[in-house]
């Protein structure tokens, strides 16, 4: 498989897995009906099924997490445009940092230690702003709120190590950086489209339930699975 045909791989291999679980349902059907056992499931290859496919299918593109992914995106964006990968990645590698490098790379440092001690002191006593009013992980807005409070650190550190290295000279700049990134992952934004088919057609199967897997990992794994494959890919290349 040549580079390009890797990299747009991963909307023709999201189509071939949508029509494997209409496939598969059709085969644990036919299971059911000559074997006679009860699966913990409801049929797809039905007309129920397809009038609630058919219904579905708006809502399901609707519900996609579409801001989470622009916003990963667009961190992703900040981190590339500002410099801060390739300099990361030259620290990694046990090679020599330039004096500029070093001073930006010292002040976003700074700012990044200030940014994760101002959302710890945030999260305890006596102030409790993260943490909630129940004081519950999973409803603390720290957790529920990561994706935002992630950019923002990544904004403040971009910003910092881009102006004072000389890879932004403007806002315009960062803008522009962010922008490209989006270009990169145009596959992996592609592959939703039947990804918002996938995962509600799993779940009204009742896949998740015949395997014990939880829910919110399946749709998870099947939302970022793209994302994290053309990453790869891309660092691979370089």
């Amino acid at each position: 498989m040549s580079n390009s045909r890797a990299y747009y791989f991963p909307l023709p291999a999201y189509l071939l897995l949508l029509l494997m679980v209409w496939v598969g349902a059709f085969f644990v059907d036919l299971v059911q009906l000559l074997s006679g056992a009860a699966l913990p499931s409801s049929s797809l290859v039905s007309a129920e099924g397809v009038r609630w496919a058919l219904r579905s299918a708006l809502p399901s593109i609707n519900a996609l997490p579409w801001g989470t992914i622009m916003m990963l995106v667009a961190t992703c964006g900040l981190l590339r445009g500002s410099g801060l990968t390739k300099v990361l990645s030259r620290l990694l590698c046990l090679r020599a940092l330039t004096v500029s490098e070093k001073r930006a790379l010292i002040f976003s440092a700074t700012v990044a230690i200030c940014y994760i001690l101002l959302l710890y002191m945030s999260a305890v006593a006596p102030w409790n702003i993260l943490s909630g009013v129940t004081h519950e992980a999973a409803l603390s807005p720290l957790v529920q709120g990561w994706v935002l409070l992630l950019f923002v650190g990544v904004l403040f550190l971009a910003l910092i190590y881009g102006f004072i290295y000389g890879n932004y000279r403007s806002m315009m700049d960062v803008v522009v950086s962010t922008g490209s990134t989006f270009v990169l992952f145009i596959p992996a934004i592609l592959a939703l489209l039947p990804a918002s088919g996938i995962v509600p057609c799993l779940q009204y199967a009742g896949v998740h339930s015949i395997c014990s897997i939880p829910w919110e990992a399946v749709s998870a794994t099947l939302y970022l699975l793209p994302f994290i494959y053309v990453t790869v890919l891309k660092m691979l290349k370089k």
